[in-house]
């Protein structure tokens, strides 16, 4: 069984890598533009943070740049009112354009399309322990995924709330949890080409509200 298992995450992997050379390709003219976008608004291109990554081991996710340096020490959860973002960066914020070069991450293996989002470690640690962050990782973190799109309107969330870094911790990590393992214990490839399409329903559809359901066929509290 566990031959099997492995069989299937080679084909998983090994596709990641060929949708993600060919995303590069393909969108390499939202590359540039964004590029030129963020060089005339005196910005790096990519901003690099370390995230935790698959059995909890750290690695550096890629992302387009959208605020000035140093805002991270202003906290890591943002809101819909986070004043931090510049115009431009908001905009790719808002588009999920920023998430682009996350591709790079998953071509060179730190990552995979569909998997458990990758967190700051002082977030996820304040929720989980280390076994349960290992757990938590147990496959390669991605750029979407089950808790992905549960809270894809998760600044929105946060900015309704009082105190959003208490939430994020109580509230959020631990469902986030929950919906992980659920993903890793029930993985497979039909189960990731969902998640691709509600992804992509998501995206064009922002207001959708996805459900466990919808992800799983049933809800978690039933199992």
């Amino acid at each position: 069984m566990a031959g099997n298992r492995n069989r299937t995450l080679f084909i998983k992997y090994t596709f990641d890598k060929l949708s993600a050379g060919l995303g590069i390709l393909l969108m390499s003219p939202v590359f540039l533009i964004v590029a030129i976008g963020l060089k005339l608004n005196k910005q790096d291109i990519f901003y690099l943070q370390k995230r935790v990554g698959y059995q909890g081991v750290d690695f550096f996710v890629y992302k387009f740049t959208t605020m000035p340096k140093g805002s991270e020490k202003f906290g890591y959860i943002t809101t819909t009112n986070d004043s931090r973002p510049f115009k431009f960066g908001k905009l790719l914020r808002k588009t999920k354009i920023n998430e682009l070069p996350q591709l790079l991450n998953v071509l060179f293996g730190s990552m995979s399309l569909i998997g458990p989002r990758p967190l700051v470690r002082e977030q996820i640690s304040t929720a989980l322990s280390d076994p349960e962050i290992c757990q938590y990782y147990s496959m390669r973190p991605g750029i979407t995924g089950a808790a992905s799109l549960i809270y894809h309107h998760e600044d929105h969330l946060l900015s309704m709330v009082k105190e959003p870094f208490e939430y994020d911790r109580t509230v959020i990590l631990p469902h986030k949890k929950r919906l992980e393992k659920a993903y890793a214990r029930r993985w497979q490839l039909r189960l990731d080409l969902k998640i691709l399409a509600l992804t992509i329903w998501a995206v064009i559809n922002k207001k959708v509200n996805i459900t466990e359901e919808k992800i799983f066929g049933f809800n978690l509290d039933e199992k």
